[in-house]
């Protein structure tokens, strides 16, 4: 019986730690990506860089915690995704996420 806690237990930390090992390789990703077309400061690259991560987390974490309710999944991760343009905009300004659209949308 011991035996099937321990098991429990290590397979819930196992995806929680593989979780955040994708959220933080995306969120790299993403932030590279970013410095490079527009030219962040280290300063910057490492803001956007916590910012993404923890909009990945939280987007695994809302998709797991609704994964029979699509509705209420696709409600929940456009505020995740609003919330991300405001903090985006408030770390990097307004005009380097502007050409961040512009980039976005012409690739």
């Amino acid at each position: 019986m011991i035996k099937k806690y321990i098991l429990s237990f290590v397979l819930v930390f196992s995806a929680a730690v593989f979780a955040q090992d994708i959220a933080a390789e995306r969120a790299a990703e993403i932030t590279n990506e970013m410095a490079r077309v527009l030219s962040l400061s280290e300063e910057d690259k490492a803001k956007v860089y916590k910012i993404q991560r923890n909009r990945f987390q939280t987007a695994i974490e809302i998709r797991t915690k609704y994964a029979d309710d699509a509705d209420a999944r696709k409600a929940a991760l456009r505020k995740v995704y609003d919330k991300l343009h405001g903090k985006l905009k408030g770390t990097i300004g307004s005009d380097k996420m502007k050409a961040w659209g512009d980039y976005k949308r012409n690739y």
